[in-house]
């Protein structure tokens, strides 16, 4: 089974990457490969998530978090219901530590085909735009749900 859909790969460095973890054949999610393949520090961890920054993250994003499931899990009815808590309580830890002030929650699970993951291991964003920055995008930063079902 491969845990990471190329086609969703956002740029070439991305790519590269996600290439050699299905020549490996591993979770890159999972936290004994975690480390090799993404390069960014655990800021936060509890029972059930590590919280990381986004290696690419999305263009016009000042913070752009991942919490990574502790769990190689990919839908939310595989969740414990205590870990939903965790996440919001860690999250919020990390609002007032980088002093968001706004922006975006979202979480990617279930069939990569269609939904436009890049991991197959269940995952959430914490996203802060940066309107301030040069590079904000017009339409503002995109981020995919779904694509066409085939």
């Amino acid at each position: 089974m491969l845990h990471v859909n190329l086609e969703n790969a956002r740029s070439k460095e991305q790519e590269a990457v996600m290439s050699k973890i299905i020549d490996d054949g591993v979770c890159p999610f999972c936290s004994q490969h975690l480390e090799k393949y993404h390069k960014e520090p655990i800021l936060k961890e509890g029972t059930y998530w590590i919280i990381t920054r986004n290696q690419w993250p999305y263009k016009g994003a000042k913070n752009h978090l991942l919490a990574i499931s502790k769990l190689h899990i990919n839908t939310l009815d595989e969740l414990p219901p205590e870990a939903g808590a965790e996440l919001i309580s860690l999250f919020q830890d990390m609002w007032r530590e980088l002093k968001i002030v706004g922006g975006t929650i979202a979480m990617r699970m279930g069939n990569d085909d269609r939904y436009a993951s890049s991991v197959r291991h269940l995952h959430a964003h914490l996203i802060e735009p940066d309107f301030e920055s040069s590079t904000y995008p017009e339409e503002g930063i995109e981020f995919r749900v779904s694509k066409k079902a085939k």
